[in-house]
This record gives structure tokens, sequence and C-alpha cells, in this order.
């Protein structure tokens, strides 16, 4: 085996032969077994320990019997104690949390390279039966990954069996944890009674599975990559935003695949999707990050951020936020365009106002006759529900002088011997 683990930790992680790594030793024979064959190809490791306190003495004893073998050993330790109730967490996703947390202050304090574990092919198992059961999608099909951003896995070749076998073989002492006989948790039902009736039925079935999610990872590249190529020939971006004809969403005809266009932006309902393409404009539906808005033709792909509906004063010093409007004075005869205004001090009250629209707005647009409501000049200009969330108005009290960047009121602009200039800049 550890000629296997070598060749397999040149082949798939080179990177860790001269790095300083991390490794996350609970006490059971997987992290055992992991260290020990770490230390026999001479690789240069500090351990880190979580103590949980979820089995009274038991977790003590685990941490004393880890502290023993690294001080025997001459292994930087590295422990920590927690508690496990974390708000809208369970208790293992809690403690997955806090150690992680906890294993990335290491790496920046102690300036380690890698982080470690000791997951192994029935871990991955575990994982593809335990998200087979919630409907996450293939990419909750491929098992464990065996790097994620610093996080290594080396030993997903290997069975249970295998590290038993090896540990025995080696003389490798370790701790069982009672917790683990239990059935107190999903994960735990499914590694004490569904693998092993899966491995009385089929005695190849855990080398099967990992063929299978070999393939189906596969398989899951070429759709990544179908994916990503849809979304750069159909997602326009303009600024922000992402907007993607609804027809195009349509036509798919496949559930899977609106899936896994808007999985990433926390949306993974593909009928409220296709529901919202059917929609008068105006309809969203949010997840936690994004906001999705019907708009004519177009669905439209916003980051769900609080928009600032606060006032803001223009003094003749100009303003750097939320815009940059720079003011000047002299004498100025020239035209106003859709990012100038030109002004005469004395018919106007600094400070001006930056603002966005409110009900009752309404402005006289240059080249026209008579006043417009702002909102109906929105609508004319085919704004978006964001775009429209976005504008800044300048106002001279209740006056609109400058849908800004857009048009300008004509009752206040100059353009003969203007003695103010306000311009937009947007670099």
């Amino acid at each position: 085996m550890i000629e296997q683990f070598e060749k397999h930790i040149n082949s798939e992680f080179p990177l860790l032969k001269n790095s300083k790594l991390l490794i996350c030793v609970s006490g059971g024979v997987d992290s055992m077994v992991l260290l020990n064959l770490l230390l026999m190809l001479k690789y240069k490791i500090g351990i880190a320990h979580c103590n949980f306190k979820l089995r009274e003495n038991e977790s003590d004893l685990d941490q004393q019997f880890i502290s023993d073998y690294a001080k025997k050993r001459f292994i930087p330790f590295h422990f920590k104690s927690f508690l496990t109730k974390l708000p809208k967490h369970s208790t293992q996703m809690a403690a997955r949390v806090l150690r992680y947390k906890w294993f990335n202050q290491i790496l920046d304090t102690e300036k380690y390279d890698f982080i470690l574990t000791a997951h192994h092919l029935d871990d991955s198992l575990e994982t593809f039966i335990l998200n087979l059961s919630r409907a996450s999608g293939i990419e909750g099909l491929l098992g464990i990954k065996s790097v994620n951003k610093n996080v290594v896995r080396p030993l997903l070749i290997f069975s249970k069996d295998d590290l038993i076998k090896f540990a025995r073989e080696n003389s490798v002492k370790w701790r069982e944890d009672s917790s683990n006989i239990k059935n107190d948790y999903l994960r735990n039902k499914i590694r004490n009674n569904i693998i092993p009736q899966l491995k009385e039925l089929h005695p190849d079935f855990l080398d099967q599975s990992r063929k299978s999610m070999s393939y189906l990872s596969g398989s899951n590249d070429i759709l990544k990559k179908h994916i990503k190529d849809f979304k750069n020939k159909n997602f326009l971006n303009k600024d922000d935003q992402k907007k993607v004809l609804k027809s195009l969403i349509i036509e798919t005809k496949s559930n899977s695949f609106i899936f896994e266009l808007f999985k990433d932006y926390g949306f993974k309902s593909p009928n409220e999707i296709i529901n919202l393409c059917n929609s008068i404009s105006g309809k969203m539906i949010e997840s936690s990050s994004y906001i999705l808005l019907s708009d004519r033709n177009y669905l439209i792909l916003k980051p769900n951020i609080i928009i600032d509906y606060n006032n803001y004063e223009l003094g003749l010093d100009g303003l750097n936020n939320p815009i940059k409007l720079n003011v000047t004075k002299g004498i100025f005869n020239e035209d106003c365009d859709s990012n100038k205004l030109l002004l005469d001090i004395e018919e106007i009250k600094f400070p001006l106002t930056l603002r966005k629209h409110k009900e009752g707005d309404f402005f006289y647009p240059n080249g026209m006759n008579g006043k417009k409501m702002i909102s109906k000049y929105f609508k004319d200009q085919k704004m978006s529900y964001f775009d429209k969330q976005n504008q800044w108005l300048l106002c001279d009290d209740s006056d609109v002088l400058w849908i800004v960047g857009m048009r300008f009121d004509n009752r206040k602009y100059k353009t003969l011997n203007a003695n103010i200039k306000i311009e937009l800049n947007e670099t």
C-alpha cells in the first residue's frame, strides 16, 4: 500500500512533495494510517486535532492519545476544543464549519501549504448515497472531491478495509469512536446499514461505485463545458447584470439543463424559472444572493444587494459617492449632452440633491414641449426594473434638473453664458 500511495501522490498531487502539510487527525484508523504513511515517506507535517467534547471523557482521551503520539515523534501538534451549537446547523454541520475555519487559521498563522484529510472510498460512497437521497443533481453524485481549494484527500483510492489491513500489518495504533456505531445521523445509517447490504449483494460494489463516480465526473465535465459555452454565447453582460432571452430557456425543454444554468446563482427550481419566463414584466424571484427578473423578452439576473435610496448633497466641490460628479465654475458656451449639464448659479440653489425617483416626479425634457412623468420616460426608454432602481436624479429642491447620464430638464439649462458645469465622470 505504501508504494501505491506514493505513486498516487506523485501522479495526482506532486505539489505536496515540497510542501508543509497540516494533517487532520481524529485518532481513528483512517487519520492514523494517513499520518503513518506520510511519516514513512518523510513529509514535512503538523497535526491538527479538534475536540468537540461530544463523548464525555472519550473525547479527552482521543486528544491525549494524539498528543502523546505527536510528542514522541516531535511533530507540531495543534488542538482546540469547540462548542458545536451554531444557529441553523446540525451538530455534524456545525462541527465541519468550526473545524475548517480553524484549520485555515492555522494555515495562515503557521504557514502550512495544504490541509490533508483521511477521507477514503467508503466515505465517498456514503456521500454519493446521501446526495442521491437529496436530489442534488449530478455534482452531488461525484462523491468527495480529491482536491477542494487547499484541502487534499489522498486516500480516496483506498477502501476502509484497505486502511484497516495496513494498520494491522504495520502495528498502527488507533482509537475507536463509539459514536460511529450509533445510527443517530443519516450518514451513520448509510454507513452501518445500507452499504454493508450493498456489498453483500455485490462483492465488487465498492469498486464498481468508484468507476461509476468516475464516469459521472467525466459526464459532468462535458456538461459543464456545454453550460459554459451556452452562457458565453447567450448570457449578455451589462455592468453587474446578465440577461438571457426567455425563448431560449423555454426552448431547451430540459429541467436539468435549466437547473444547471441557474444553480450557481442560488435558483434550484427549474419550474419556477419556466413560470417566470411566461410571466409579465416586473415579476421576479429571489435567491439568497441574486434576483431573477422577468423583463419583456428577457430574464435579467442581478446580485441581490441593498438599493441605495439615500439623498446626497452636491456642492460646488463636486461629489465622489455614490457617483462621481465634477462641478466647475467659469463661462461656458456649449451644448449640454447626456453627461454634462450647464447652469446659471443665480437660478439654482446649492447644494443640489442627488436622489432616486419617487412617485409623482416629472420634468420638462429638452427638445420637447410640456412636462413628462419620469415613470413614463423610464417606460418609453424600456428601462428594466433594475435600471430604474439604479438611476439617479439631480434636483434643485423639488425640480428635477437632470436624469443623470440620460436627459436634462429644459427649464434651467444653458448653452450660452453658463457659469456652472456639472459633469458625470464614469471612470
